[in-house]
């Protein structure tokens, strides 16, 4: 193969040149990138010279005076041109921002334009208000007179109307107690003291404190009397009484009531005693089922204390919780009762005083003998749970049960039974045969209509006689104790 340099013939095939020729050729490009890096060199010593000031730079001795004089100008001029260039960007930098400041110029005039025609604007508006204001004012009477006449008219019908609601009430609770045969009447008594029984249909009402020695039968036929008297009434004056009542019907012979934290459950019990089941068992309530107390008796109260003593706790409970009612709806209704038990126990006074005489307002009060019960500015009829205007959460209400709602129940139940018990103990009960009553009599001490013989259930009492007219703190007399002779087959 013959190379491309040189012309010499060589064998190897697929290479232009030989090697020698190929040697010679690198050298050659080496020299040639050697001269130029030298010219680049000499170049950028120039170029150094020319920007950088000439004192800065040590002439080499072999520099000529002409290369001195290039060097010189080309630094003269490039300063020059630096010069310039500089300050022309610092005159557009300067336009740049005389126009910032124009422009910032006439923001801040149009911002005072507007700030002032706000402030312009706003006074306007203001001076507007006030215009309006002062004309609203002088308006106002004129505007509300309307409202206030509508006003106090709805407010006269709502008070001619409550006028009416109480004086209806009034009414019928009035009827009610006339038809039910409640009535007061007057006795006196041997020395000269005045007593006043009080009935419900000619069935005398028994006082608490003297239950031992009332018949049974006279019990039963009062208390449902009471109850059917309460249950009316409350029902005319929308009132819920503390304690509920439930009144005799279908399958529930006689009354009952609940105590005051098992009242309004809302369950439907069968009769005290009785095998059906109630209905409320059959649902998924499984809440306790309350404990009615029975207000009916099938003997003598001292016969059940001796044979039943947890029925006649229930009993006494019972009849006590209907006292308490009683009082209770006496001190809504305009009474001031206290809680006291000498107040709560005459459930007939209370009830003739509350029916017959606190609701004839123009009457004057005839309850000599009831020095706790005293009248009070509140209407007979106004105390309700069924109006918004004197309901029990009101300032008036509130204010007219403020010294019952401190009253205890239990405390009072606790008195009834001491006394009730007391009265047990004070008298001896014995069985006598008829040949006994007939050969021997009983003495009497004293003649008051108090000491007579009162018989029930196959048992023989004395009653007790009083032996002075002084009570003590809870209204019990002193008393005699009759005895039967010693010695003759009696018990001391």
């Amino acid at each position: 193969m013959e190379c491309t340099v040189c012309s010499t013939v060589f064998p190897s095939r697929g290479q232009p040149t030989c090697i020698s020729c190929a040697r010679a050729l690198v050298y050659q490009a080496r020299l040639d990138r050697l001269a130029d890096l030298l010219n680049i060199e000499t170049l950028r010593k120039q170029v150094n010279s020319i920007i950088s000031p000439l004192s800065h730079h040590s002439l080499s001795p072999s520099s000529s005076d002409l290369e001195v004089v290039d060097l010189t100008e080309g630094s003269k001029k490039h300063a020059h041109a630096q010069i310039l260039q500089e300050s022309q960007a610092t005159r557009l930098r300067c336009t740049v921002i005389n126009e910032q400041v124009n422009l910032l110029k006439q923001q801040i005039e149009q911002a005072r334009r507007e700030n002032a025609s706000r402030q312009l604007g706003i006074k306007q508006r203001h001076a507007e208000i006030v215009r309006e204001r002062a004309e609203m004012t002088s308006r106002v009477p004129q505007l509300l007179e309307p409202l206030h006449a509508t006003i106090r008219r709805s407010q006269r019908r709502l008070d001619k109307v409550q006028a009416r609601t109480l004086e209806g009430r009034t009414k019928l609770c009035q009827e009610t107690a006339r038809l039910a045969g409640l009535q007061q009447k007057r006795r006196r008594l041997p020395d000269g003291t005045i007593m006043y029984d009080h009935a419900i249909g000619g069935i005398p009402v028994t006082d608490l404190r003297h239950l031992n020695s009332a018949q049974p039968q006279l019990i039963n036929a009062s208390l449902a009397n009471i109850c059917r008297l309460l249950i009316t009434c409350c029902h005319y004056l929308s009132v819920r009484l503390p304690a509920e009542i439930t009144p005799p019907h279908a399958s529930y012979p006689h009354p009952t009531i609940f105590s005051l934290q098992s009242s309004y459950q809302g369950f439907e019990l069968p009769f005290p005693g009785s095998s059906s089941t109630p209905s409320s068992s059959r649902t998924l309530d499984q809440r306790p089922l309350p404990k009615p107390r029975l207000l009916h008796l099938d003997r003598p109260l001292v016969a059940l204390y001796k044979e039943d003593p947890a029925r006649y706790n229930l009993f006494i409970e019972g009849i006590s919780l209907l006292a308490w009612n009683v009082a209770w709806l006496c001190t809504s209704q305009g009474l001031n009762l206290s809680s006291a038990y000498q107040a709560v126990c005459p459930i007939g006074l209370n009830l003739f005083t509350l029916f017959r005489e606190h609701t004839n307002r123009s009457s004057a009060p005839q309850t000599t003998n009831a020095e706790h019960l005293t009248r009070t500015n509140q209407p007979f009829g106004q105390f309700s749970h069924a109006s918004p205007r004197q309901a029990p959460a009101s300032i008036e209400a509130l204010d007219a049960m403020r010294n019952w709602r401190a009253a205890s129940f239990a405390r009072f139940l606790d008195k009834i039974k001491q006394i009730l018990l007391q009265d047990m103990s004070g008298a001896e009960w014995e069985v006598i045969s008829g040949d006994d009553f007939e050969q021997e009599e009983a003495v009497l001490v004293g003649g008051s209509r108090s000491s007579r013989v009162a018989t029930s259930g196959g048992l023989s009492s004395a009653r007790r006689v009083p032996e002075s007219e002084d009570a003590g703190e809870d209204g019990n007399k002193g008393y005699l104790k009759l005895k039967s002779r010693t010695g003759e087959g009696g018990r001391s």
